[in-house]
């Protein structure tokens, strides 16, 4: 009876860090796509000063997360994701506005996906 009493204990804990874990990359792309958004309406009304500070609060939200991503996120995801970020900059920085749109989606999609791919799904629990 103990064994089975461990087992269950066991389970519950790892549900329970499988639901923190969906939380924290929830809250953190949530965060940065909140920030990502209002730096891309600043960048559509002409404003790169704004859109600039804006996207780099986003990216500091996710340097300051590295102690969970380096953990939970795979290498590549990371590495992607730091590269949209950066190109995003080097485009505000140029103040590029006109042609930003890309290079927001492309950060955006990064953000999404790596969101997307902690959430269980049937096909990845089976």
């Amino acid at each position: 009876m103990s064994r089975e009493i461990a087992a269950a204990f066991l389970l519950l804990l790892l549900m329970a860090g499988a639901w923190w874990n969906i939380s924290a990359v929830d809250r953190l792309s949530g965060d940065m796509l909140e920030q990502l958004e209002l730096s891309r309406q600043a960048a559509e009304e002409g404003d790169a000063s704004r859109a600039l500070e804006e996207l780099d609060l986003a990216l500091e939200r996710w340097l300051k997360a590295d102690s969970y991503t380096h953990i939970f996120i795979r290498h590549s995801e990371i590495d992607s994701t730091a590269d949209a970020f950066y190109e995003l900059r080097e485009v505000l920085l140029a103040e590029e506005l006109e042609g930003c749109d890309a290079a927001y989606g492309k950060l955006r999609y990064h953000i999404i996906s790596i969101q997307e791919m902690e959430h269980p799904r049937l096909g990845s629990i089976l």
